[in-house]
């Protein structure tokens, strides 16, 4: 835990916190929060600033006049004018492990929901509708020994990796072209069928689910489309709980239509909070459980996420060298 700093620098948080996590950062900030008196401000005065879910644009930076330090509840960064902060010396501080258990137990719902048509059965009963057991069970798969593909081997990806090995002994295989030796070598340990490929083309074929776990990069944009769906087995389940983007969602959901793949679980969008007006085909049909990115909004890791940036800014502060720099 950090020590409290004689010298309070002020911060801003663009989002609302706690109060447990408000008295914790009050012993190292002036915090300044989105309810507060003069929080429109912030551009102006912070010296630093905690940023969950909202975007800060090359206009706020340029607005920015006293700023040291940005930090990020969470890993994914793509809502930030990163560029145009390291540009203006601001040092961008994120949060990453923290919340990957509970981003990947999300992931691991998901695909037992489709793999189940859990969501489906119940909306149908809910309606009115009799189903028979025959009715409700045809379409549904166990998971027992199948195959996990996912894409980006990274903290939340290596989590699930390894629920998925205890829960369902299957094989697990990675494609992450920036994998660590070090890493490689957690994954062989902790997953008795681990397997790396270099190659996303010979990943698609084998897998039983894939998963998405990569940020949203020029690189990344629409990595997963229709030639790569095309690939798969039709009995595959499709999952992102990255962000959206990665996925093409046209493409998914004309995969999905054409039987290409099996199901869906999209807790990421192209734009959030996902409506029914901008993706029907996707959240009508009765193969796609759709969340409203909640992977890592649990109450419990909310506050550790929050915590963590306070200690991350109050380390830098401090004159501790920073963690976690994007």
């Amino acid at each position: 835990m950090p020590i409290a700093i004689s010298s309070k620098p002020h911060v801003f948080t663009l989002y609302t916190l706690s109060p447990d996590v408000r008295a914790y950062a009050g012993q190292f900030f002036r915090l300044t929060s989105p309810e507060d008196e003069g929080f429109e401000e912030w551009r102006e005065k912070a010296e630093g600033i905690m940023v969950r879910s909202v975007e800060v644009t090359e206009e706020d930076v340029a607005g920015m006049l006293k700023c040291r330090f940005v930090g990020k509840h969470g890993v994914g960064v793509d809502k930030l004018a990163v560029k145009a902060l390291k540009a203006k010396g601001v040092v961008v501080m994120n949060t990453a492990g923290v919340n990957a258990t509970c981003v990947a137990e999300l992931a691991l719902t998901l695909i037992m929901s489709v793999a189940r048509n859990v969501p489906y059965i119940d909306r149908t009963i809910r309606s009115g509708v009799t189903l028979t057991k025959a009715e409700a069970g045809a379409v549904g798969f166990q998971l027992t020994g199948k195959t996990l593909g996912l894409v980006g081997g990274g903290n939340i990806g290596f989590a699930l990796g390894k629920m998925w090995s205890g829960a369902f002994g299957g094989a697990v295989v990675v494609f992450d072209p920036y994998l660590s030796a070090a890493a490689e070598e957690a994954w062989s340990s902790a997953v008795p069928k681990f397997r790396r490929v270099t190659d996303l083309d010979v990943l698609l074929p084998e897998i039983d689910v894939l998963s998405v776990h990569v940020p949203l990069l020029d690189s990344t944009k629409g990595l997963i489309g229709r030639d790569q769906l095309r690939r798969m087995k039709k009995s595959a389940v499709v999952i992102n709980t990255a962000r959206g983007g990665v996925i093409d969602e046209d493409a998914l959901a004309e995969a999905l239509d054409e039987g290409m793949i099996t199901g869906a679980g999209l807790d990421a969008w192209s734009e959030e909070p996902p409506t029914l007006d901008k993706f029907s085909r996707l959240i009508n049909h009765p193969r796609v459980v759709s969340t409203p990115h909640v992977g890592a909004a649990s109450l419990d890791v909310i506050d550790q996420t929050a915590r963590a940036v306070v200690d991350h800014l109050a380390e830098a502060f401090a004159g501790k060298e920073p963690r976690d720099v994007v």
